[in-house]
């Protein structure tokens, strides 16, 4: 595939009418990177969330001793985030399990963090930091998002954003090689339309354009 690739999206290309931007196979690379590089900043930005919390949350001793395992806390919820929905809980079972062991009553604190920080990243940091990635709108992303958890379950959550960034660099590919009239043109009576008539047989007379008798 890497020694054909050339000869391959010139193939593609050869299909379309010609134009100076880039084939669209390096079009969809660049956007599935894109959305490999947001999310990567997600996962880097709750798992630093998640530990800095629960850092906070040992030092001021509302769980006692979870300052020394934050880091792993905080790996885990960054190495976690690449699932949609299930991983925000999964992220918050081990610390949930030490609260658990080392004090009940903690529980409630962690519980308090992750529901926070989570409901922050569904409003906040999911929209702006995927739309920002892949050049969408935050509305899209959500909406994208749904439509896939709608249709196929986690499976679709997690081909939905892909897909739309794929989808984004095919729409600009076809783009900028169609070329649509205005229909204020075509209204205003400025584009002249061309219309065919069927030439009268024999036995008819003959008819006006406008298709008066």
């Amino acid at each position: 595939m890497l020694l054909d690739m050339q000869r391959l999206e010139a193939s593609i290309d050869a299909r379309f009418p010609p134009h100076g931007g880039a084939p669209l196979t390096q079009r969809i690379e660049s956007a599935l990177w894109g959305y490999l590089k947001g999310q990567a900043i997600l996962s880097t930005v709750i798992g630093t969330s998640a530990g800095v919390g629960m850092y906070i949350l040992g030092v001021t001793g509302l769980v006692e001793g979870a300052q020394e395992y934050a880091l792993l806390f905080g790996l885990w919820t960054a190495f976690i985030e690449v699932i949609p929905y299930i991983g925000p809980w999964l992220s918050a079972v081990p610390p949930a399990i030490y609260a658990l062991v080392v004090d009940p009553v903690g529980v409630l604190w962690v519980a308090a963090l992750f529901v926070f920080i989570y409901q922050v990243e569904g409003h906040v940091v999911v929209p702006n930091v995927m739309a920002s990635a892949l050049r969408l709108h935050p509305l899209l992303v959500i909406f994208g998002l749904l439509a896939g958890g709608a249709l196929y379950g986690i499976p679709g959550v997690l081909v939905a954003l892909p897909t739309m960034a794929a989808g984004r660099a095919i729409w600009e590919f076809f783009g900028e090689r169609i070329d649509f009239e205005s229909w204020d043109d075509v209204r205003g009576g400025t584009m002249p339309i061309e219309v065919e008539l069927e030439p009268p047989r024999a036995d008819e007379p003959p008819r006006a354009a406008s298709g008066a008798p």
